[in-house]
């Protein structure tokens, strides 16, 4: 089996708080990273959870390349956020709760939360044939005989390509801000009729099912047959069956013109400005389109934590093993065993962003850490950051 490190490597990959928090203080960070707090928690809730978050997002700060970080955290029921640095740097902008975030690659549990929700339904059942969805006849999605069922869509492992027609071809070795500019350029010109053209001409080289391989393609894929079942729009679908329900009140697809004004610019290693993403304009945007806030992210934690809410604990269920401890369910990485730190996890890459979500269902603890700059170490930085929190609220 290959490392679990090499998986957290390549989820990454995109071609690409029960209610609204209101801000109560701010503290001058001893490191003069200005940090802002907020939090409806109980005082002593409060302040043990931000004196370890603050702790921690200093050492974060101080050993990584960004200028910024936001933190969010539920523990004990409550949901506690701290923003630290300036998304700008030189503008002294320290982010809130009203920051809006590209999660890119997180969008893809909203997509597993829902194909769940289908699987429930009765709408497509794990083992079945993707084809029996797909309008037309696909006879190359097919290998020795092995057709590509709806689990190994929701696993990685159907043997789809990464991403649509032509990205592939993009040198990988441009400088981040050039190359995500022809990518754009290609995902620009993408639409639905293009999308399924592709579809008849990729040719499956493994056995579905036995080989991992991170597809975005394979998402929107996902996304399609959930849209065609539901006889319904994908985005509208994630809207009503999931941030109406869990409440999200500044989770999106699409931002109207005062929002992107709160949506944080993005910069790569070099403190270069780097391109938004659009994912949501040309496809159904299931890989890495939604754009929230860290508030917003705690409340999508409470969403998925909630024993009552039967879609999601089906989407937490481990279909695929990849490693030791180490599970894919629908679209979720499950990592570790009861009683050994069980985790449901997801990581997102913008053009200019980086977020590690965690949930630890035993012990009902959630925690989101996001910064606005990419770069080496960023995603390994962000994880050891939301992990020593984590083990840090363990111990109360």
């Amino acid at each position: 089996m290959k490392p679990i490190h090499y998986f957290l490597w390549v989820l990454t990959w995109v071609s690409i708080s029960c209610q609204a928090q209101t801000q109560k203080n701010q503290v001058l960070d001893t490191t003069n990273q200005p940090a802002t707090i907020s939090t409806q928690a109980p005082d002593s809730t409060t302040a043990l959870v931000q004196q370890i978050i603050q702790k921690h997002a200093k050492v974060f700060l101080k050993d990584s390349i960004t200028n910024s970080v936001s933190v969010g955290v539920l523990f004990r029921g409550q949901s506690i956020t701290g923003h630290y640095g300036e998304l700008d740097k030189g503008k002294g902008n320290t982010p809130n709760d009203n920051t809006i975030y590209e999660i890119a690659s997180v969008t893809k549990t909203f997509t597993g939360t829902l194909a769940a929700k289908a699987v429930l339904d009765g709408k497509f059942g794990l083992e079945d044939d993707i084809r029996l969805y797909l309008d037309g006849k696909y006879p190359n999605l097919v290998y020795q005989q092995k057709p590509i069922l709806i689990k190994h869509l929701l696993t990685h492992t159907s043997g789809l390509p990464a991403d649509n027609k032509g990205v592939a071809e993009v040198p990988v070795d441009l400088p981040s801000a050039e190359r995500r500019r022809r990518v754009n350029a290609i995902e620009k010109q993408q639409t639905k009729a293009k999308f399924f053209k592709y579809l008849h001409e990729i040719a499956i080289t493994t056995v579905p099912g036995t080989h991992f391989k991170y597809s975005n393609f394979g998402t929107n894929l996902m996304a399609a047959i959930i849209e065609k079942v539901y006889k319904k729009p994908f985005q509208d679908l994630v809207k009503e069956e999931i941030i109406a329900k869990a409440q999200l009140k500044n989770t999106r697809f699409r931002l109207n013109p005062k929002e992107q004004q709160r949506l944080a610019n993005g910069y790569n290693e070099l403190g270069i400005l780097m391109p938004h993403l659009m994912l949501e304009k040309t496809l159904w945007g299931a890989e890495g389109a939604i754009k929230s806030t860290i508030p917003d992210l705690l409340q999508y934690i409470r969403f998925q934590l909630d024993d009552r809410n039967l879609m999601a604990k089906e989407a937490h269920k481990s279909i695929r093993e990849l490693d030791t401890h180490y599970w894919i369910g629908y679209f979720w990485w499950i990592i570790g065993a009861k009683g050994k730190d069980l985790h449901f996890r997801h990581d997102g890459g913008a053009a200019g962003m980086r977020n590690v979500m965690l949930i630890y269902p035993e012990s009902g603890i959630g925690i989101s850490v996001m910064t606005n700059v990419i770069g080496p170490q960023i995603f390994d930085n962000l994880s050891k950051l939301g992990k020593r929190i984590y083990y840090d609220l363990k111990k109360q």
